[in-house]
């Protein structure tokens, strides 16, 4: 009996080696499983392009080492397909984005700190330009100061104009133009 166990042993194990060098293709002589393997191998890469252009159309990006390693190989390799991996749980809205903000609002100058309080007019005919021998007398915070064309006042404002109604002040940090009427 122990001699029919070891024979039945051999004869399994004879069947395995058989059927395995039979599914492995190991029998390279034949041209006919040549043919058969090349086709499966080109059948392979041509599915491998279309995971790769797929891939691409996914979204992710992977360089030409890894390209050609798919296209080669049949297969992406491993950091390629964990670029694929996606959070199944992420939030996807399919609503249009948010319009732009609008622009921020242009600075402005700040409204003007001074109160009239007299005008003097100096001799004009000297012949000064207009307005040259004009004096402004403002109060600024409960500081009088006298302006004339061409100062500059409080540091920030520039004497343009002087009438008899108003005066042209500039803003210079923004360059703009502010009237201070007189209210006469």
């Amino acid at each position: 009996m122990k001699a029919l166990a070891k024979y039945r042993v051999w004869i399994a194990l004879v069947l395995v080696v058989l059927i395995s060098w039979w599914v492995s293709g190991f029998d390279d002589d034949s041209d006919q499983d040549k043919s058969i393997t090349k086709t499966a191998h080109d059948n392979a890469a041509n599915k491998a392009a279309r995971k790769q252009t797929s891939i691409k159309a996914a979204g992710a990006q992977l360089d030409h080492t890894e390209a050609l390693a798919v296209i080669g190989k049949g297969f992406a390799p491993r950091a390629s397909m964990e670029k694929l991996h996606r959070d199944p749980f992420t939030v996807v809205s399919f609503e249009p984005p948010p319009p732009p903000a609008p622009p921020p609002p242009k600075p402005v100058a700040p409204p003007l700190n001074f109160k009239y309080l007299g005008l003097l007019r100096e001799d004009e005919s000297t012949g000064k330009e207009q307005g040259a021998g004009r004096a402004v007398f403002l109060d600024s915070g409960g500081q009088l100061l006298i302006a004339h064309k061409g100062d500059t006042l409080a540091g920030q404002y520039r004497v343009l104009e002087i009438n008899d109604t108003n005066m042209q002040l500039e803003y210079t940090p923004l360059a703009e133009r502010q009237t201070l009427n007189f209210g006469r």
